[in-house]
């Protein structure tokens, strides 16, 4: 593995491990000054996040776990574009004994030129866990639907039974789709850490 390769690895991992420290400053210590932090579908109604409420954010979801680790699945590099894509299983104790959370995400992380630091991160979520974080176990700002926030929550508007936007779902998979095309060419040149 050349050096700029492992310079990136080392970046993406130290992302996912501080994660799993639950410790902000610890998540916060391998992002540049600029970072920013996106949750996607859209239609969760999750805003963009600047550093410093991406720090807020993560203070909130850290507070309601007892463990926490984000486990790579896999990791793809893209070295001349300092990107790297990651499918991870996030995997947790919550506390008060509410029991174990698993989910799974697909991370795309934006690295600053010379592999050191990470300057955003665009992560798609299953949004159904996303909408059983909100309703059972978040804090009050976690996020979505931030048009609605905690008075749609305390309505109940977060049942399985709400309309459908097929327009997103239809993106949603078009998306998954070119993701594991360039998953399968980067498979097919070696690319992977």
């Amino acid at each position: 593995m050349d050096e700029a390769r492992a310079r990136r690895l080392s970046t993406v991992n130290a992302l996912l491990d501080g994660y799993g420290s639950l410790s902000v400053p610890t998540l916060l210590s391998t992002t540049s000054p600029d970072f920013h932090h996106q949750v996607l579908p859209e239609s969760l109604g999750m805003l963009p996040r600047n550093k410093e409420s991406f720090a807020q954010h993560a203070a909130g979801i850290f507070n309601i776990f007892d463990e926490f680790r984000m486990i790579p699945k896999s990791i793809v590099d893209d070295g001349p574009g300092n990107v790297a894509v990651v499918h991870a299983r996030m995997q947790g104790v919550l506390k008060g004994g509410a029991g174990e959370w698993i989910n799974e995400c697909v991370m795309m992380i934006q690295l600053t030129p010379d592999g050191t630091q990470v300057v955003g991160v665009t992560e798609f979520v299953d949004s159904a866990k996303a909408l059983e974080m909100a309703r059972k176990h978040a804090p009050d700002d976690f996020g979505v639907n931030a048009a609605g926030g905690k008075e749609r929550r305390a309505k109940g508007a977060w049942e399985y039974n709400e309309p459908v936007n097929y327009k997103s779902i239809t993106l949603l998979v078009g998306l998954a789709q070119v993701i594991v095309v360039i998953f399968l060419l980067y498979l097919a040149l070696g690319v992977f850490f």
